[in-house]
């Protein structure tokens, strides 16, 4: 018998790990990415082809029953997100190539976030965040596209709503 495909073993992980005790969450969903994101092969090249004109999200897998959505996000050069937050948990593998992610910190007199440090993530790199848990915005700032892998804790028709608490700073 072969080895699952990759996206499949992905969900196969996945579903193990929403199903475990929620303080076992972090450490499954990290797993289950590292796995992933060790084989750089198996995304097709359309889900690897970023745009030109802001990064793109391929929807890889939504769980039937709305627990949890995986999307690769190609990065083209120079380009980022805003300066968001997560309404849910959030895992992410860097799949291909480097992207930077900077960390801010809330302003209490209700100004801007304040950046309190840059974390350059290269392919393997893992990070896993709880709802409401940071600040951040993700950048690719090579030449070069690069792709991660999100996984984030929503239903699959709330992706583009659901997920991401902009901030409307620059």
């Amino acid at each position: 018998m072969s080895a699952p495909l990759p996206l499949h073993r992905l969900v196969e992980r996945m579903n193990a790990a929403v199903d475990a005790p929620a303080d076992e969450l972090p450490v499954l969903v990290t797993a289950a990415l590292e796995e992933s994101v060790a084989r750089p092969d198996w995304l097709t090249a359309e889900q690897c082809r970023p745009s030109h004109d802001h990064y793109t999200r391929h929807v890889l897998y939504g769980d039937p029953n709305g627990r949890y959505t995986i999307v690769a996000i190609v990065w083209g050069a120079r380009q980022r997100s805003p300066i968001h937050a997560h309404h849910t948990w959030c895992g992410v593998g860097v799949y291909r190539g480097k992207i930077n992610e900077a960390l801010y910190l809330d302003n209490a007199d209700g100004g801007p976030p304040v950046l309190s440090n840059i974390a350059v993530r290269g392919a393997g790199t893992l990070n896993f965040d709880h709802p409401n848990d940071s600040i951040h915005r993700i950048a690719n700032n090579e030449t070069e596209p690069a792709v991660s892998i999100h996984i984030y804790g929503v239903d699959r028709a709330r992706i583009t709503t659901g997920v991401n608490r902009v901030l409307g700073w620059a």
